[in-house]
């Protein structure tokens, strides 16, 4: 199959690309660790000079640190930005190396689609705002549940500073995580294994280990990754997964913040593992929904890759050609409307007195015995040579008009001869190299446009006189040899009206 018209899959996205190696997503890899390890020692600097401004006791922000006390807004904020340097690093390395465009780690479209990722977050609100209704009501109806120990609310400045960390950067948060295990390892592994199950459940494992908790926890977590890297796969994008993602840490953040939720537990429980499968369920389905009827793109057409066009017979001509190989013009190139004959490819002479291309040959050799002289008119060429001694003499200067009162004797010397001799070859820009004067003087036969002969008569009657070319003197009939005009008399001789010898002039024959 061609590669403009294969369809590629998100998790195959890497291999539209022409220049796609299977060891370039491992370079890439490296070089985007690199970067977050460079990014991590700028943010602890800055994170140290900050505290050292602020405030004289450190120990209890270490404490914290060591603990990972998520309650603490330095904690809390620390986290968030050590998380969110992963979109960066991510971004520098894939300019580095590819694909491109980098948009493509975001969705088939080569972008985030920004009202499908409003309709996501809309959907997640609503099912989410529904799973925590139905567990509040649940827990009333269930007694004998021991009751959780709960951090209780905190200090008014310490709540609005962690709920404005919730609102603006929890969802980099959370679309940092997915650009690295749903966006970049899904299409590293997709390059290399074409099954989307490969892709789905291989950065399950790594996901999973970046969470610090028990079995039922790790289970939870489990089951968002391959819920989140099948909706990937399924919508064509991280948009659905980025929603979800950010609107399930918000939620739990936000509740944090007010004291009733304990965000740094790392037990799970079985009630709650059930609600959060059957809610996974429920947004997997409304969001499938919602794709299905608005149409979203799944897939993505491969770019053509660019073509060769030297000039090789068969092929399109550069001109035909544009950027990256595509045609230029609606219909592209048409090999039918080229002529491989008269478009000659280079290396080839279409016609004799050429050049490679089929261009005319800037100075083409005469036949043998034969020196022409050359005269550039109007864009052809007088090959006629050099008048003979014994031809009759002409008074019809270059023009090819007559000039009334001048002698035969008086004839330029470069005037062509009347008729041409059969033993003057003439070269021919034709296949047919032989003129009309070789066939007796026949030039009925030649290429120049048909016409009346010239009437029998003294003088010449009006109209332009044939062009210039071979076998042809300028103004002379095809018809019958040129006529010498008799001598005029010494009162002829001083009239010179320009309009004699046309009709309707006045001008009467000698």
């Amino acid at each position: 199959m061609d590669p403009a018209d294969q369809q590629y899959a998100f998790h195959r996205l890497a291999r539209s690309w022409p220049q796609y190696r299977w060891w370039k997503p491992l370079l890439t890899a490296l070089l985007g660790v690199a970067f977050y390890l460079a990014f991590t020692v700028i943010l602890l600097l800055v994170a140290v000079v900050a505290v050292l401004a602020t405030s004289a006791d450190v120990q209890p922000l270490l404490d914290a640190a060591e603990a990972i006390d998520l309650s603490d807004p330095v904690i809390f904020a620390f986290t968030l930005a050590s998380l969110i340097i992963l979109i960066p690093a991510l971004a520098l390395a894939t300019l580095i190396t590819g694909p491109r465009p980098i948009g493509m780690l975001s969705s088939v479209a080569g972008r985030i689609r920004w009202r499908w990722l409003g309709v996501c977050v809309i959907a997640a609100v609503v099912v989410f705002g529904v799973s925590l209704g139905v567990s509040s009501v649940i827990e009333l109806f269930l007694p004998g549940q021991p009751a959780a120990e709960l951090p209780g609310r905190p200090d008014t400045s310490v709540l609005l500073v962690l709920l404005a960390l919730t609102i603006l950067a929890v969802p980099f948060q959370a679309a940092a995580e997915e650009y690295v295990f749903r966006g970049f390892l899904m299409q590293v592994i997709g390059g290399w294994l074409k099954h989307p199950a490969f892709a789905i459940l291989l950065p399950v494992p790594l996901f999973v280990l970046g969470h610090l908790y028990d079995p039922l926890g790790q289970a939870d977590v489990a089951i968002f990754a391959v819920f989140a890297g099948w909706i990937t796969w399924r919508t064509g994008g991280l948009e659905a997964a980025i929603a979800v993602h950010a609107i399930n840490n918000m939620t739990i953040f936000a509740l944090g913040a007010f004291g009733l939720v304990d965000v740094n537990a790392a037990e799970g429980s079985a009630g709650g593992l059930v609600v959060s499968v059957l809610t996974t369920a429920v947004t997997a389905v409304v969001i499938v929904r919602l794709a299905d009827r608005r149409g979203i793109y799944r897939t993505r057409t491969g770019a053509p890759a660019p073509q060769e066009t030297a000039g090789v017979q068969g092929q399109p001509p550069a001109s035909a050609v544009g950027r990256g190989g595509r045609a230029n013009g609606p219909l592209g190139w048409d090999p039918t409307q080229y002529d491989d004959v008269r478009s000659s490819t280079p290396g080839t002479g279409a016609y004799p007195g050429t050049i490679p291309g089929g261009r005319p040959a800037a100075d083409p050799s005469p036949s043998p015995g034969l020196a022409p002289t050359a005269v550039q008119q109007n864009g052809r060429q007088d090959l006629s040579g050099p008048p003979r001694a014994d031809a009759p003499p002409s008074n019809t200067p270059p023009g090819g008009a007559p000039a009334v009162g001048t002698p035969p004797g008086n004839a330029p010397s470069h005037a062509p001869s009347a008729a041409p001799r059969a033993d003057r070859a003439l070269p021919s820009r034709a296949p047919s190299a032989i003129s009309s004067a070789a066939r007796g003087g026949d030039h009925a036969a030649d290429r120049h446009p048909a016409g009346p002969g010239y009437p029998a008569g003294p003088g010449y009657p009006s109209g332009p006189g044939y062009p210039a070319g071979p076998g042809f003197p300028a103004g002379t009939s095809p018809m019958e040899p040129h006529r010498a005009e008799p001598p005029r008399t010494r009162e002829d001789s001083g009239r010179n009206d320009p309009d004699e010898g046309r009709p309707g002039s006045g001008a009467g024959t000698p």
